[in-house]
């Protein structure tokens, strides 16, 4: 019997990645290595890994007294006026001095809440998201000017550009990775000396991170082969690849699927070659010779996905994902069986082909990772569930008793999802379902080729919504030639069908070069501009061609459209108004209600009157200030720079999930056109109950001390003199006065005040029995 080397392959999920489930690629990758021999091999995602080390009372203590070093506000409030290039820093200096000491305090607790049963009660829920939100503020600043919250990492350095990528790689200032990387994983890597580490890089806002972990891998481990793949790697990877200095980072990329290219890198480097030639769909860098050469390699064969084993978790760490229950993705096909949406590029990057797995499989693999990982909640990863699937699917999960409960996306086909289709997927667990309807206008989806109609779209959201099946929308602003009347349109077409439409996942268009948009652009009366500094581009500025987009949005319309179409969902979808909106904004947690029996007319109801509940609140006699208010007095407005800030040139020079498209110019311009602020005499108050921030008046805050030390409303009132003059005007101005903080939660109910710190110890959560009938 032949003894082989021990080759330890240690396959890793870089930050920044959504914090509420576990993401499916490296489980793949794993179970196939392992299926081929390959008996040492580890998971790490250091993504949730890195979540958990930043929001921890430890680290936000150093972040706090790295603030007041780096950020002093002091300086900063002493300037005449706020211009817009210091607005960043001041609202980071301002948030962290009323917040810190909260947070330090209440991270564990809130932590906790998302982790445990609390997750499920509104009240303990929104406070330990927002505590959670300000606590990566926390981070950020302490990192100034770069921004890491749940959804996002950003830096200053453009992601478009290699040699600012690199730069960011090595900037232990701004880039908090460096650190972390030093201190918390290279140690482990270290002793563990993985022959292959493999990156799975699925969103840009990876790239950084990944290349910063490589760099320090390949300097201390140089016998460590570091290969890299993932979707947004299939975009701009072979420019990557080609891109100076990269090497010094990583040594091979794999495109589009990963399990065979990555079983043949690891055999290969186990049997002691360096010749990587033969190893399909990987482009490296040869170092045989006096100088590195990039190689690109031929195509490797597509998986045959029914045989594929099911993937493995083991190794994750599925208790800190910041879930009750953990939700297991699955893969039920690869690829888009449709595959003709101009706009659409994930066809060609998952690439190869369409396929899928049998229902049958699917319910036997589910089954075996329900009883696995003790978990009933899935989410099945697919483009676009195939007809044929639709109907197959639930009765396989039936038949074999799998009582689970799943969400994925998928494609309006009206034959499928009939009314009786509709109820089969809901007895089979289904709860809920995201469909591509992008906007309203016939002649736009014609130049999509979605190939649907809005009367198929509103038939099968109501089939879904009557049988229990909450439902969302894919929607998108400022497709080529889309007008602003076409744009308010949609939203109203949206707000007519908010019966059966619960959420919206609305993101501004942007072009990027595997479209058929970017390919062709005179089909869509466009005028590309590409930008010969960026080689690394991968969306592009584009303006409308002259005569033939007439009446069409520009990008910068579009993006002022986007926050328009926002304001109305806000105003008209529950889910939307005020802070439920963090139910949407995490991944899993509105599913998960679901799953626990609650349908989505009740969560909608319930979210709808908790608004009308806080919005109707008025002034009483008992009314005292919550306890463990902290405030400061500022220099500047802070709602007013909060909103420039949230303007559509101030936001394209730092993307978020949902607007998404970097605009190298957009700092500038925005200093030119949005100004600064004048010094306008304000009040900072941080409500530790609820986790929010409260702008007030100065003479806010008097009234706010006097409450403070009346009690409450009631003693407050009956100390002033109701003979002097003006002394109806005043019981009047301080009854309004108390029910507007009583709306913004600084008051509440005598004895429901007190402060109660949030248990660092997650409350165990119940999986109750899934019934197959409603």
């Amino acid at each position: 019997m032949i003894q082989r080397e021990a080759f330890p392959v240690v396959l890793a999920f870089p930050p920044q990645g959504h914090f509420t489930q576990p993401y499916l690629a490296l489980p793949c990758l794993k179970s196939w290595l392992e299926s081929k021999g390959f008996d040492d091999v580890t998971l790490r995602d250091l993504s949730i890994e890195a979540y958990d080390h930043f929001l921890s009372p430890d680290y936000l203590t150093w972040a706090k007294s790295r603030v007041e070093e780096r950020l002093p506000l002091a300086d900063l409030e002493s300037k005449s006026e706020l211009p817009f290039e210091d607005m960043r820093a001041w609202r980071s200096a301002v948030e962290v001095a009323v917040s810190a000491d909260a947070l330090i305090e209440e991270v564990d607790g809130a932590k906790a809440v998302l982790r445990g049963e609390g997750c499920y009660d509104t009240d303990q829920y929104i406070p330990a998201v927002r505590a959670l939100y300000h606590g990566l503020r926390l981070v950020s600043a302490a990192h100034f000017p770069s921004e890491l919250t749940p959804h996002n990492f950003t830096m200053r350095y453009a992601n478009d550009r290699s040699h600012e990528i690199l730069a960011a790689t090595q900037d232990e200032d701004e880039n908090p990775f460096v650190r972390y990387f030093r201190d918390e994983i290279l140690p482990g890597l270290v002793e563990k000396q993985p022959r292959v580490l493999g990156l799975s890089v699925i969103y840009g806002s990876q790239l950084v991170p990944a290349l910063t972990l490589g760099r320090m891998v390949k300097a201390a481990l140089p016998n460590c082969h570091i290969t890299a793949g993932g979707g947004f790697l299939a975009y701009i990877g072979k420019k990557l690849m080609h891109a100076k200095g990269i090497e010094d980072c990583m040594d091979s990329m794999i495109f589009h699927e990963g399990e065979i290219p990555l079983e043949q890198l690891c055999t290969t480097l186990r049997d002691g070659s360096d010749d990587l030639s033969e190893v399909g769909s990987l482009t490296w860098f040869d170092r045989r010779g006096e100088s590195v050469v990039t190689v690109e390699n031929t195509p490797a064969h597509p998986v045959k996905l029914d045989d594929a084993p099911i993937p493995n978790f083991d190794g994750l760490p599925l208790e800190r994902y910041m879930s009750p229950e953990v939700v297991i993705p699955y893969d039920i096909n690869r690829g888009c069986y449709y595959g003709e949406c101009t706009f659409c590029t994930l066809p060609t990057v998952i690439g190869p082909g369409f396929r899928e797995r049998s229902a049958e499989t699917i319910a036997k693999h589910v089954v075996q990772l329900r009883d696995r990982h003790k978990t009933a909640r899935f989410n099945f990863i697919t483009d676009c569930m195939p007809p044929g699937m639709i109907r197959d699917l639930p009765e396989a999960l039936i038949e074999a008793e799998a009582n689970i409960t799943w969400w994925s996306d998928a494609r309006v086909e009206p034959k499928a999802y009939g009314v009786d289709g509709a109820q089969k997927l809901y007895e089979a667990g289904c709860r809920k379902l995201l469909f591509g309807f992008e906007t309203a206008t016939p002649r736009l989806l014609k130049m999509m080729k979605k190939g649907q109609s809005l009367r198929g779209v509103v038939e099968v959201s109501d089939n879904c919504a009557k049988a229990g099946i909450s439902v969302t929308w894919y929607a998108m602003v400022g497709f080529p030639s889309e007008t602003t009347e076409e744009a308010r349109s949609t939203l109203q077409f949206i707000q007519e069908h908010s019966d059966s439409v619960r959420e919206v996942s609305l993101q501004t268009f942007h072009i990027d070069e595997v479209s058929q948009v970017y390919r062709e652009p005179d089909k869509f009366g466009l005028v590309m501009h590409d930008d010969p500094e960026a080689d690394l581009q991968l969306y592009h500025d584009y303006e409308l061609a002259e005569g033939v987009s007439e009446g069409g949005m520009t990008q910068e319309e579009a993006a002022e459209m986007f926050e328009e179409m926002m304001g109305g969902l806000r105003a008209s979808l529950p889910l939307f108004s005020g802070d439920n909106i963090f139910y949407f904004r995490q991944k899993s947690h509105y599913f998960l209600n679901l799953s626990r029996g609650v349908t989505p007319d009740d969560f909608i109801a319930n979210a709808a009157l908790r608004t009308a509940a806080r919005s109707e609140r008025d002034a009483h006699p008992d009314l005292a200030p919550v306890e463990g208010l902290v405030m400061r007095d500022l220099a500047f407005g802070y709602t007013g720079v909060l909103e420039t800030l949230a303007h559509p040139l101030a936001r394209a020079a730092r993307p978020d999930f949902l607007t998404g498209r970097f605009v190298a110019d957009a700092e500038a311009e925005a200093r030119k056109r949005l100004g600064s602020a004048a010094r306008e005499p304000r009040v900072l108050a941080y409500d530790r109950t609820n986790h929010d921030f409260v702008e007030l008046r100065p003479d806010g805050r008097r009234a706010l001390s006097a409450l403070q030390k009346a009690g409450t409303l009631n003693a407050l009132m009956e100390r002033l003199d109701p003979d002097a003059p003006n002394a109806a005007r005043a019981f009047e101005n301080l009854t309004a006065f108390a029910r507007n903080l009583y709306k913004l939660g600084l008051l509440a109910p005598e004895g429901q005040h007190q402060l109660t710190p949030m248990s660092s110890t997650p409350t165990p959560v119940s999986t109750p029995e899934i019934e197959h009938a409603r």
